[in-house]
């Protein structure tokens, strides 16, 4: 599960930056280690900073009294097996601030808990692309959910040769493994907006100069997947189609071809 690629959907965008939510985080933990199989460990919760503030009535908000504070966290993401022997830690940091809380508590809690799972967050990025590593490369939006792990030469896939080159994926990755990347992303796409963004992509390795061949079998990869998606009917003809069900006529059971039974 580590090695696949994450699944576009969810991703979420803030201030122009791509992440993985707090919940979908623990979500994927759970899914992959299993209940008891991970653990986080707070350790350090420190209030940076409080301040309060007067706010005048907008058209938005009532004036008064406001809260501002700032909390760092230190969190420790531990990882285990299914006997529950430790398989490795990860410590990160992170630092977080409500603004406008109408209450102390509020504001508190609110910069505490954003903080301790922002370093959650960070400290689980070391587990590769389903973790949310791939949202850090700098890169168009729409190549932004590729994996970029790809293998491990610790824990390699059963029976697959890993690969001679050994350094990051950049922009100097050869066509031959662009084009098995590309073609493994399209196989796995499952949705019409995945494959989309993966045209682009191949449209913009052809403008790159990605061999018309190549670009001439991911194009078909394309199509042939897009076929291959399950077709929702359209909106309209189900609210048609739910419309003419509660407008028909109520057939009393005890009538039977337009006779009295």
């Amino acid at each position: 599960m580590l090695y696949r690629k994450l699944d576009t959907r969810r991703v979420r965008l803030h201030r122009g930056h791509a992440h993985l939510q707090g919940w979908d985080t623990r979500r994927a933990l759970t899914r992959i280690f299993g209940f008891g199989g991970w653990s986080d460990q707070v350790l350090e919760l420190t209030c940076l900073r409080e301040q309060t503030a007067v706010v005048p009535p907008s058209e938005t908000s009532e004036g008064g009294l406001r809260w501002w504070v700032t909390y760092r966290a230190q969190v420790r993401l531990i990882v285990r097996a299914i006997d529950g022997q430790t398989l490795g830690f990860w410590d990160d940091v992170a630092v977080e601030e409500a603004s406008k809380q109408t209450t102390h508590g509020a504001a508190h809690d609110l910069a505490a808990k954003a903080a301790v799972t922002g370093a959650l967050k960070r400290a689980a990025v070391n587990l590769g692309d389903q973790l949310g590593i791939s949202l850090y490369r700098k890169v168009a939006d729409n190549q932004k959910a590729e994996a970029v792990v790809l293998w491990s030469a610790a824990h390699p896939p059963k029976d697959t040769d890993l690969p001679e080159d050994t350094g990051p994926v950049d922009d100097n990755t050869t066509d031959d493994a662009l084009v098995t990347g590309l073609m493994a992303s399209i196989a796995s796409a499952d949705s019409a907006e995945e494959l989309n963004a993966l045209t682009r992509r191949v449209n913009d390795e052809a403008r790159a100069g990605l061999a018309d061949e190549w670009v001439e079998q991911l194009h078909a990869a394309a199509k042939h997947r897009y076929a291959a998606l399950p077709r929702d009917p359209h909106p309209e003809q189900v609210a048609a189609e739910q419309d003419a069900a509660a407008e028909a006529p109520q057939i009393p059971p005890h009538i039977r071809g337009g006779r009295r039974a």
